[in-house]
């Protein structure tokens, strides 16, 4: 086995194991307001209920794309056009973790039972919202770098 595959496997395949363990965070999340003894708003239980089965859809996703580049043989990490939709879904996957762990603390604080919609969909905007943009950026300066890169070893 070749170092460069090595490398692409330990990256990829820790990535994957983020995103699921983040996707099943969300779910056990989503049993255990269900299961809960105490009455949740509707509006509460909805807004859990859409969060987590957004962060469920776009970590398969992610989780299903990071498996199938642990497995090429290609050498290089080479990103290509067609990856800012990649982009975009782990910085979405990035805001809803943040969000995840506001609503998981006002969870295990007992806060959530006190607190309405108004609040939670203003926490998400202050802070997941912000740490979704800047990933994104962050993440396109990186694949920007990499492009460039790539194609000056290709040229050498």
């Amino acid at each position: 086995m070749n170092i460069h595959r090595l490398i692409r496997q330990i990256v990829f395949y820790s990535l994957a194991a983020i995103v699921f363990y983040s996707a099943l965070e969300a779910a056990k999340f989503v049993y255990l307001l269900g299961s809960s003894k105490a009455l949740y708003p509707i509006s509460i239980f909805g807004f859990s209920l859409f969060y987590s089965t957004l962060l469920l859809l776009v970590s398969y996703s992610l989780g299903q794309k990071f498996l199938f580049e642990a497995t090429r043989t290609n050498q290089l990490f080479t990103i290509k056009r067609q990856s800012y939709q990649t982009l975009g879904m782990v910085s979405l996957f990035t805001g809803l973790t943040v969000i995840n762990v506001i609503v998981l603390s006002s969870f295990s604080s007992g806060t959530l039972i006190s607190s309405s919609v108004y609040t939670l969909c203003s926490l998400s905007l202050q802070y997941g919202v912000p740490v979704a943009l800047v990933t994104f950026i962050c993440l396109f300066v990186v694949l920007l770098i990499n492009n460039m890169i790539v194609t000056r070893e290709k040229h050498i």
